[in-house]
């Protein structure tokens, strides 16, 4: 029961023990109180709303609060408080408020008027000073972005607007994937400059590549080894791409000597030819001195190969069809063999120094000629006859190669020219 009913039902008592007796109705002082019993009703309800008013005024901080008479009600007034009313009151005597553990009056909003003067200050919204009243959060415009404190992540592109790009992309077939290297791209202004030449604008190598350009017409050259094309690009704004067919493939040459065995040696090379001639009668060269195993990138197409081991006379031919997006491989088997010669006193001796050489066909033709203590030569197979001169001594001796039969060939200054030299292994003599 909270305050407010307790004052209704201590006041609805006392207005009830007014109501004199039925059995004393012939009494006359009890037909005056009869009389005023309504009034006496009245006049209860008006103490108990007063006095409720009064005490949530005090609850609020207002003058109505001061100490109860000695009767322990609630006073009226400001000051002390008057002699109260009847019964035990609440709370000590002569002290205002609700008892200890007593439940407080809540009043909600609509029961304070914001200009009542008797209100405290602190609760009355003219009185609040200004630096206590509630911010204006209203934005009357959008906020302005704080500066950035921290630099942009790498890569991030803070302006969206750039040049046109130009992407380019490099395939061997029109159904095969991009080139991812080997590739290098030019890229040409369409117009010749004062020189009649036209200006390079760009240039790239690796697989595909990208290009910011000005919007414009470009020619743009991309090789690939020795396979190249060139196409055209009109660049406007935003992104253009365009893919380069070059239509090629690879080649991987390798050699063999007779008896089988892969020709591991720098002495080894390739030549690449057209297999058509020119108005002089000779293939146009593709390329040259090729180490074996190297993959060279080529048109596809027919193509003649020239095998050289060696720098004398031993080399091997064949042609060969190129196929786009596929890598030949192609083993040319060589019937030569590599000497080295040898001016000796006695077999396996020491080799003589400032030896001039010569090696002859069979009928005389000189093949090759080298100066030094043991000079090496890469023959082909057959028949040949080798000179040594050192001083005024000049020895000869016959010969055989046989292909893949590597060997040291030694004469003897005890064998002059015109007699059978001794054949180390790996020839055999006449």
């Amino acid at each position: 029961m909270n305050i407010a009913d307790g004052m209704c039902y201590a006041f609805i008592v006392t207005a009830t023990d007014m109501i004199p007796d039925p059995t004393h109705d012939s009494h006359p002082r009890s037909r005056r109180r009869r009389t005023l019993r309504p009034a006496a009703v009245v006049c209860a309800a008006l103490v108990g709303l007063s006095a409720f008013s009064t005490l949530a005024q005090a609850q609020q901080g207002g003058p109505g609060g001061g100490p109860g008479g000695p009767g322990g009600g609630f006073g009226f007034g400001g000051g002390a408080g008057g002699p109260g009313i009847g019964g035990p009151g609440f709370g000590a005597p002569g002290a205002g408020g609700p008892p200890p553990g007593a439940t407080p009056l809540s009043l909600t909003p609509g029961f304070v008027n914001p200009g009542d003067p008797s209100l405290p200050a602190s609760i009355r919204p003219d009185q609040v000073p200004p630096s206590a009243a509630i911010p204006d959060n209203t934005i009357d415009g959008a906020l302005p972005y704080a500066a950035p404190t921290e630099a942009p992540m790498p890569g991030l592109d803070l302006n969206p607007i750039r040049a046109p790009e130009l992407v380019l992309s490099a395939h061997l077939t029109e159904d095969g994937p991009p080139l991812r290297s080997g590739v290098v791209w030019r890229v040409f202004a369409s117009t010749p400059n004062a020189e009649g030449k036209l200006p390079l604008v760009a240039r790239a190598e690796g697989g595909s590549n990208t290009f910011s350009l000005e919007p414009g017409s470009y020619l743009i050259h991309c090789d690939f080894g020795y396979a190249s094309t060139t196409i055209h690009a009109d660049v406007k704004a935003g992104l253009l791409q365009e893919e380069a067919i070059l239509n090629a493939g690879g080649l991987e040459l390798s050699a063999k000597n007779g008896d089988g065995e892969p020709i591991k040696s720098d002495k080894l090379l390739f030549d690449v030819y057209m297999t058509d001639y020119n108005e002089l009668g000779e293939r146009r060269v593709v390329a040259t001195d090729v180490p074996a195993g190297e993959i060279i990138r080529l048109p596809a197409r027919k193509y003649h190969i020239v095998s050289r081991y060696g720098g004398v006379n031993a080399s091997v031919r064949a042609d060969i069809d190129i196929t786009a997006g596929k890598l030949t491989e192609l083993e040319l088997a060589q019937n030569a063999a590599e000497v080295t010669l040898k001016l000796v006193s006695n077999s396996g001796g020491e080799a003589i120094a400032d030896t001039r050489w010569s090696i002859l066909t069979p009928g005389g033709d000189i093949v090759t000629e080298g100066v030094g203590a043991f000079p090496s030569f890469v023959l082909a197979a057959g028949d040949y006859t080798v000179v040594a001169k050192h001083d005024s001594t000049v020895y000869s001796h016959d010969f055989e190669v046989k292909a893949g039969g590597n060997g040291d060939v030694e004469v003897l200054t005890s064998e002059l020219a015109g007699t059978a030299p001794e054949i180390r292994p790996g020839f055999d003599a006449e």
